[in-house]
This record gives C-alpha cells, sequence and structure tokens, in this order.
C-alpha cells in the first residue's frame, strides 16, 4: 500500500505540475487543479497514516486505541489497517451501512 501511495503521489504531483506550467502560457485550468491539489492532498494524508501504521507496527503498538490503549478488534483493523482510534473503526462500520 506504501509504494502504491508513493506512486499515485508522484503521479498526480507531476500532473499538478504540468497544470501550474500550463496556466504561465495563459491555458487556465482552475477547477481541475484545485481538483488535482484536493487529491494530492488526500493521497499525501492516506500516505501519513499507513507510514504510521507500519511504524506502530514496528514498536509494537500497532491495533492499541490511541484514546483508550484497548486493543482494536482485529477484523475491524483488517477493513481499515490505518485505524488509530476505536472511534475510528465505529465511524468506518457507520459510513458502510
Amino acid at each position: 500500500m506504501k509504494r502504491e501511495l508513493k506512486a499515485r503521489l508522484k503521479q498526480e504531483q507531476n500532473r499538478l505540475y504540468r497544470m501550474e506550467t500550463s496556466e504561465e502560457y495563459g491555458l487556465v485550468m482552475s477547477e481541475e487543479e484545485a481538483k488535482r491539489k484536493t487529491l494530492l492532498h488526500h493521497i499525501q494524508e492516506d500516505l501519513k497514516d499507513v507510514e504510521r501504521a507500519l511504524l506502530k507496527m514496528e514498536i509494537g503498538m500497532y491495533g492499541v486505541c490511541e484514546e483508550t490503549g484497548k486493543l482494536l478488534p482485529l477484523e475491524q483493523l483488517r477493513i481499515m489497517p490505518t485505524a488509530r482510534t476505536a472511534n475510528e473503526l465505529l465511524y468506518e462500520r457507520l459510513k458502510t451501512v
């Protein structure tokens, strides 16, 4: 997942650079550029979440709720492996209902 996110991040950064370069020559794509910037932001946030989860695995803290210190259910971590709290898992469950 980390490799995939890094590849997507690089791809989107290149697209955004080309858009910004096109703007310099008078080809304005402000709505599309805004969408790309939003997408870029989300990819960066997802990558941070994955890197945080990997670090927590390394130090033996993966699957521990950051708010309560209790273990998060493994079945739910399979669905959302970057969850940091029980509340995140609850939100994800409600979203899919």
